[in-house]
Order: structure tokens, then sequence, then C-alpha cells
């Protein structure tokens, strides 16, 4: 089955994204990246260090008159969600791919996400949600939350090239036309508040029925995690897939800030390790470009 891996990513995120890359190819041997580089640093530091599973494309090639004008009229997060049902659907078109799985630059992972397509062989159109689980937060203001943002998260989305899953595809591509905010609002928010729409509107659209894929900060409260003969596993024994390691912000070498998790003293055990990682990636970056710089400023939106 032709199915292909994709991202997008900027300059800003390109630490986490190498992060991400070897993760996914140290669970998935054969897993080919499709990467939408959304500037000339990200793509030329890429080009430099020739991953052979990480196939390069510069936003350029996907770049109308139309996109063009939105990209006046939008911040670089705007942008970047924008674009997001573009390449999915121009990787359908280019490479005549029987699957798209989009996948956030800031995911880590520990299994391979291969089994979440198993279990789930029907559906047209996978969605990942985004139910938000803080014990410390009041009730109604986890509703309130959960109102503005919507019930999926969009750093994890699978679309088949059917008829269901294209015509899905297209519908989410024009409404991110017309408006891709980065701002939470009750029913829209970025690329993400148009999911919540999928399931009504589009046949075989379907909820990830399997556990232990993109957690994230949002979310991570309701499970507890443990390590066991190299595998993190959930408290009922399913394997952590992967960690949507949203809000990390590189200010440097040795100073990586969380903005959503401040103050908060459960975190899983297993960021310290994520730390490690990029300290490793940063170290191997400097080794390739030691002029490149993608330390993000703290007061950054995601992107």
């Amino acid at each position: 089955m032709n199915s292909i891996y994709c991202t997008v990513l900027s300059s800003g995120r390109l630490y986490q994204a190498i992060a991400f890359f070897l993760s996914l190819k140290q669970v998935e041997n054969g897993a080919v990246i499709k990467t939408l580089c959304m500037d000339d640093a990200a793509f030329n530091l890429l080009h430099q260090m020739n991953f052979p599973h990480v196939d390069l494309v510069h936003v350029r090639e996907l770049e109308t008159p139309e996109l063009l004008e939105k990209k006046e009229e939008r911040d670089a997060s705007e942008y970047c969600w924008t674009l997001k049902p573009m390449w999915i659907e121009w990787l359908f078109e280019q490479e005549q791919a029987e699957s798209v799985t989009y996948l956030d630059a800031d995911l880590f992972f520990y299994e391979s996400p291969q089994v979440i397509f198993q279990h789930q062989p029907d559906a047209s159109v996978l969605l990942s949600r985004g139910d938000i689980v803080i014990p410390s937060f009041d009730p109604e203001e986890v509703k309130m939350l959960q109102k503005l943002l919507g019930r999926y998260n969009s750093g994890f989305l699978h679309f088949k090239g059917d008829e269901a899953g294209r015509k899905c595809l297209s519908w989410w591509k024009e409404e991110c036309l017309k408006e891709c905010k980065n701002a939470p609002g009750e029913g829209k928010f970025g690329d993400q508040g148009y999911l919540d729409h999928m399931p009504k509107l589009f046949e075989k659209v379907e909820d990830i029925q399997t556990k232990g894929v993109n957690i994230g900060h949002w979310n991570y409260g309701q499970h507890s995690y443990r390590e066991e003969n190299g595998r993190i596993l959930l408290e009922d024994g399913h394997p952590l897939i992967c960690y949507h390691f949203s809000g990390f912000r590189i200010v440097s070498k040795d100073e990586m800030q969380q903005i959503h998790e401040k103050g908060r003293e459960d975190l899983p055990f297993f960021q310290e390790a994520y730390r490690n990682v990029l300290r490793h990636v940063i170290e191997s970056v400097e080794q390739v470009d030691p002029m490149f710089n993608g330390y993000a400023k703290v007061e950054e939106d995601d992107a």
C-alpha cells in the first residue's frame, strides 16, 4: 500500500522536527516523511543533513497567487495551518498515494503508528481526540476551553484517497482558505475547529480507537506511565505510541521551556529524556551548520 507520512515545519521548529524524524525511523524503519519546508533556512539545513527517509518540498512548489495573498493576510502559524490540507491534497495528486497521514513535527514516537490503521481499516478519515483532562482546572474552565478549542487535535490526521476521504479533505481545505485564525473561538481555532464537523458531514470519519496516540499537555493527566522492558506503557498496559510535545520553546541548548505546563509538577517522566534528545539534535545541527539558529522566543505561538 502506498501510504505516506507528511509534516509541515519552519526553521523555528526544526530541532523538534529532527527528533520526530529520528523517532519515527526508529519504530518504523521503512517510514518516509514528506516534509513541507516553510522557509529557506529549514529547507537548506535539512538538505545538508540529508536524512534518507525525509523527502523535502519547499513551500514555493505549492504556492499560488491565491495562497500568496493569504500569506500577506495571515501570520506564520495561520499560514502553516492554511497549507496543511492543501499539502495533503498535493501529495495525493503528486504521489498517487492511497493514504496520507499528517503528523505535527513536535510529535515523538515510541511505537509504530501502523497498528492504528490496522485497528480501523474501513475508516476513510481518522481523527485524534483532544479531550482536555487537567485535574487542577475547574470543570467549568475545562468545559469552556473544550468549546473554544474543539474536540479534536489536528496534530495527527489520517486520510484515505478514496471518495469519502478526498471529499472530506477538499471541504477542510476550502474552510481553511476562508478562515484560519490563530485565536481560540467557538467552533473555530486555526485549522482545528473544523474537525468537529467532519463526523457529522462526511461518511467513514472515525475517532482513533487505539490508545496511547497523540497524548499532550491537554490530557496527559488522565494517564499514569511506567517503563517496562524498554517500552513506555500506560496504566492499563497499552503502549504509548506517540506523545505531542506541543508548547516546547527551545530558547537555548540548556533552556527549554514548556509554556503550557508552567507550575505543574506531575509531568511525565519521559519529558527529561526528550530534552536530552533535543540537546543531541542541537549538537548535530551545530556540526553541520554552526550559523543555523532554530531557537525560539518564549512568546512565539505554535507553528
